[in-house]
C-alpha cells in the first residue's frame, strides 16, 4: 500500500454499516461520541456470563476499547479520565464473534495483536473494523479525548479498573485500521518492511544461550506482528 493511499477519517458514534466499511488497513481514524471499555472483567461478565449490558451497544455507543481508564471518582457518581490506553488485542479474540453478532460492535480499539483469522471471519460477516493505537506514550493524548464520563457500570462487581466505562469522546485518536470488513491485516501486509532491518541487525549475533532448553531460534518470530 503506498504511502499516497493513506487516509485520515473522522466519524462519529455510533458508527453505521457504510462507516466501517467505507475504511481499510491503513486509514488513520479519530472518533467523536461515545466508547465503552471491555476488558477482561467485561467481556467475562457479559458474554461469558450472560448479563445484559446497561447501555444500548447496538444503537448508541457501538464502539469498544479494551481500555481500563486511568481514571478517578472526584465526586460519587462523578468520575474524569486523564489517561486513555489499549491493551493487546490477542487476548480477547474469543470474545469477538459473539461481541459483534449479539451487540453489533462496529470497531474494537486494542493494542494491536488480534489475530488476522478474526479479521478474516468477522470482518465482511459482521462489518466491524479492528482499530490498534499508535505505540506506547499517548495515553494522555488518547485520554484529551474524552470530554466527559457519562457512566461507569458494574464497578461494584468487578471494581473500578475492570467495569465498563461509558465515555463522550471528541477526536479520540489517532487510531489505525488494522483490520478493515475486507479482511485485510495492515501489519502482517508490512511485516517484511519492518522485519528487515531488524533482521540485519541480527546478523552475526550469538545464538541465545537457552538454545538448548528449545528457545526460539528464529528471531522473526520474536517481531511484533502489531
Amino acid at each position: 500500500m503506498a504511502d499516497a493511499e493513506l487516509r485520515e477519517v473522522h466519524l462519529r458514534v455510533p458508527l453505521s454499516e457504510a462507516d466501517v466499511r467505507g475504511l481499510r488497513a491503513g486509514d488513520v481514524v479519530y472518533l467523536s461520541g461515545p466508547v465503552i471499555t471491555g476488558r477482561d472483567g467485561v467481556l467475562t461478565y457479559m458474554l461469558g456470563e450472560g448479563h445484559a449490558p446497561l447501555v444500548d451497544i447496538r444503537g448508541e455507543c457501538n464502539v469498544l476499547t479494551t481500555s481500563s481508564p486511568a481514571g478517578v471518582e472526584v465526586r460519587p457518581g462523578e468520575f474524569e479520565v486523564a489517561s486513555l490506553q489499549a491493551t493487546a488485542g490477542f487476548r480477547y479474540a474469543r470474545w469477538m464473534e459473539d461481541l459483534c453478532a449479539k451487540y453489533g460492535v462496529r470497531a474494537v480499539i486494542s493494542k494491536g495483536g488480534m489475530p488476522e483469522e478474526v479479521y478474516q471471519a468477522l470482518g465482511d460477516r459482521f462489518g466491524v473494523v479492528f482499530l490498534s493505537t499508535m505505540g506506547y506514550g499517548l495515553g494522555a493524548i488518547y485520554g484529551r479525548g474524552v470530554t466527559k464520563v457519562r457512566a461507569v457500570h458494574w464497578k461494584a462487581e468487578l471494581g473500578i479498573s475492570e467495569a465498563m466505562w461509558v465515555l463522550e469522546c471528541d477526536r479520540l485518536g489517532p487510531f489505525l485500521v488494522e483490520g478493515d470488513t475486507a479482511g485485510r491485516c495492515f501489519f502482517q501486509e508490512h511485516a517484511a518492511e519492518v522485519d528487515a532491518p531488524l533482521m540485519a541487525a541480527y546478523e552475526g549475533l550469538p545464538k541465545p544461550i537457552l538454545s538448548r532448553l528449545g528457545e526460539e531460534q528464529d528471531p522473526r518470530q520474536e517481531l511484533a506482528r502489531g
